[in-house]
């Protein structure tokens, strides 16, 4: 959708496009490891490589999915600012460069996770005090960093168009409708990490707790599945709420959709009568 003409003018597009990218590429490296262990003996556990390199790239492209979030609302922000130089930042170019950078600079700061992850007692994960270390880490890079930043910009957005008088704007009604996708996305980022921002607080808090029941181990494990399960919403919400908020994503979508079933449908089903026919006369 985001590669249509009608979403490549924008930077906010830009951003979208990037979104969907790597909540693809994420679904896709979180999940069929997981389905695939279900009848098969589980690489993670066979490979020290595979463990260390799995949960990194799956850990990476979840920053990514957040920050990106995170730059859209910032360019929001430029976009509805009355000094001009701070209007220029918000350009596809650096739309386009902020991304690169920003996916960078989350490889980078991931780099412990390979480093210090390792597999004891057939279960790949954290080990020892690194544990209770990335458990904070986690907290404050995914749990409270992202969403702080996304209601700040969010919020001085909404004041720059209360201020400007947003409903006099000569804005196009495209770019409306994408801040309500943006505020959209923002919302279910926030909702889907406070549970698991509480989880891994819990989790720190309780590490080095001894004598628990066998009760409260698996309420412990069922609430870290679904947390986590929650985290996972984020790589394929994004299409129900663009559905949801923006009527233009939604036109454009049916007319994908009808475009395909004329071209790749009924187009075969009125062909094949004539086929047909031409071999029976002949």
């Amino acid at each position: 959708m985001f590669t249509r003409p009608a979403y490549r003018q924008t930077p906010s597009s830009i951003y979208f496009l990037f979104l969907s990218i790597f909540a693809i590429a994420y679904l896709v490296s979180a999940m069929f490891p997981l389905f695939y262990a279900l009848n098969h003996i589980d690489i993670q556990i066979q490979s020290v490589f595979f463990c260390k390199i799995r949960l990194y790239i799956v850990h990476v492209l979840g920053l990514i999915l957040r920050y990106v979030v995170v730059l859209a609302c910032i360019d929001r922000f430029a976009t509805t600012q009355a000094n001009i130089r701070v209007r220029s930042l918000s350009s596809i170019r650096m739309a386009v460069g902020s991304t690169i950078v920003m996916i960078v600079l989350c490889f980078l700061i991931a780099m412990h996770l390979p480093i210090l992850m390792n597999i004891r007692n057939g279960v790949c994960g954290m080990i020892g005090l690194y544990k209770v270390i990335y458990s904070f880490y986690q907290i404050t890079v995914v749990g409270i960093l992202p969403p702080i930043l996304m209601i700040i910009f969010s919020v001085l957005t909404i004041r720059n168009l209360w201020r400007r008088h947003a409903s006099r704007l000569r804005a196009r009604r495209r770019d409306r409708y994408l801040m309500r996708m943006l505020i959209a996305e923002v919302t279910v980022n926030i909702v889907t990490s406070i549970p698991y921002s509480a989880n891994l607080i819990y989790g720190a808090v309780a590490y080095s707790s001894a004598g628990k029941s066998t009760k409260q181990i698996e309420i412990e494990t069922f609430l870290t599945f679904f947390t986590q399960f929650l985290i996972y919403i984020i790589s394929v919400a994004p299409f129900y709420l663009f559905l949801c908020a923006s009527k233009p994503f939604q036109r454009e979508f049916l007319r994908w959709i009808s475009r395909c079933w004329h071209q790749y449908v009924l187009r075969r089903v009125q062909i094949n009568p004539i086929r047909e026919q031409t071999m029976t006369h002949v």
